[in-house]
């Protein structure tokens, strides 16, 4: 189901207790954080990684840190360039794969509407800050605790508060900021619920009214389960004769084709000789959609019914055999079903809705100062003249303001996409 909030980026992010910390912790990249299978021996492939620095490069000499520029004021206090760069930067990261189906002028405008974005999203928190100190409130270093360990074990797979901050360490982040950030968006939320209250509840009404208007959004597509064993075809020996590779790797699917069909455990044949990274799962994939893997493996995969193992399948990657585990047709989430995920959205559109209003209130009481070249920019419309790459989806451009996601954390994304 598509989102139905909406709100001031970042800012409201902090509401939720969600996005920076998610950002941090997602996990890596062969780690699967939901059912949907993202390896790349099966998944269509993404595109290549950047190749790593050489591991003797010089390193860079010492330089004496560059004066911090003044980009805006709020109430005489200061923002500054490095804070909003760091802020920008990674907002980037997150939607630069986006930006590269865009010709590299328009990239650059939406990147400068992003830093706009940012900016008044740094001047909005400015402002919470100084409502929260105004109303007294304090969150504890328990209070924080608590929350982390929350979020936690929110998490795909659920993490303890030690876990949560060795993977926060791992990833180069660090840990007093993570809570510092957590106790920020704490105080935001409290300093809210007192606007929000009866305010944010939502009716059966409006959420059957919603669920009517968009029942697209509730339809689940054909899904297939499915295990497989690969012997992979690629030379590991840039000198080997590719051919002989490839026959060798044929008789030793053929060999493992042969156990699995005399009754051989199929999960226990995929640890032990599966050159796929789901060999740890004894091949499991999880449940995947049309479009998800790679034609060849797709094809042989819906065509079958569960229980089955396929013959030898080849793909790009090499040799797959291929059991089916489970199945689910197409069909459409009932209302009663969709029900709590509906309210939860349509109480955060709410909540993000209130919350803007009283930012724009206080934004308007304030004294609040642009340094000479920043402000509102007004971002083009979306050139015609670069369409995402065949069989890709259309998606539309990215924009500067983020859903604000719920309450609860989601899960982290998925670090794989299975698609370029």
């Amino acid at each position: 189901m598509k989102s139905v909030t909406g709100g001031p980026g970042r800012l409201l992010s902090f509401l939720g207790l969600g996005l920076l910390v998610l950002i941090v912790i997602s996990g890596p990249a062969c780690q699967k954080t939901a059912p949907t299978p993202t390896d790349t021996n099966v998944a269509k492939p993404a595109a290549p990684a950047k190749p790593a620095a050489e591991p003797n490069a010089a390193k860079p000499v010492a330089v004496e840190p560059p004066i911090d520029k003044m980009v805006a004021t709020v109430n005489g206090k200061t923002i500054g360039e490095a804070e909003l760069n760091v802020r920008v930067a990674a907002t980037m990261r997150q939607v630069g794969a986006q930006l590269s189906r865009y010709p590299p002028q328009y990239a650059a405008q939406v990147q400068k509407q992003f830093r706009q974005q940012t900016l008044e999203n740094l001047i909005a928190e400015r402002l919470l800050d100084e409502q929260v100190i105004a109303s007294q409130i304090k969150i504890t270093e328990t209070d924080v605790t608590a929350e982390i360990t929350k979020t936690g074990a929110q998490q795909r797979p659920p993490m303890t508060l030690e876990e949560f901050q060795k993977r926060v360490e791992a990833q180069g982040g660090n840990f007093a900021q993570v809570r510092k950030e957590f106790e920020k968006g704490m105080g935001y939320r409290k300093l809210m619920e007192s606007l929000w209250g009866d305010k944010i509840k939502v009716s059966d009404e409006e959420a059957k009214k919603h669920y009517d208007s968009n029942v697209k959004d509730f339809e689940k597509p054909e899904q297939v389960r499915a295990s497989h064993i690969l012997v992979k075809t690629a030379p590991t020996d840039p000198n080997t004769d590719p051919n002989q590779v490839k026959a060798a790797a044929k008789t030793k699917a053929e060999t493992l084709l042969k156990q699995v069909k005399d009754g051989g455990d199929f999960a226990a044949i995929a640890k032990g000789n599966s050159d796929c990274p789901s060999a740890a799962q004894g091949g499991d994939l999880g449940f995947f959609t049309r479009g998800r893997m790679v034609k060849p493996f797709e094809d042989a995969a819906f065509a079958m019914k569960v229980g089955q193992v396929s013959d030898l399948v080849e793909t790009q990657f090499g040799y797959h055999i291929i059991k089916v585990t489970d199945h689910n047709d197409a069909s459409v989430t009932p209302f009663e079903q969709a029900k709590p995920k509906i309210v939860d959205e349509l109480s955060g559109e709410k909540r993000n809705g209130i919350t803007k209003q009283y930012i724009q209130m206080l934004k308007a009481k304030a004294k609040v100062e642009y340094a000479p070249g920043e402000g509102p920019v007004t971002l083009a419309p979306t050139p015609a003249s670069k369409s995402p790459a065949a069989g890709q989806p259309t998606a539309n451009p990215p924009t500067a303001t983020t859903p604000a996601p719920q309450p609860a954390p989601a899960p982290a994304p998925e670090p794989n996409a299975a698609k370029p």
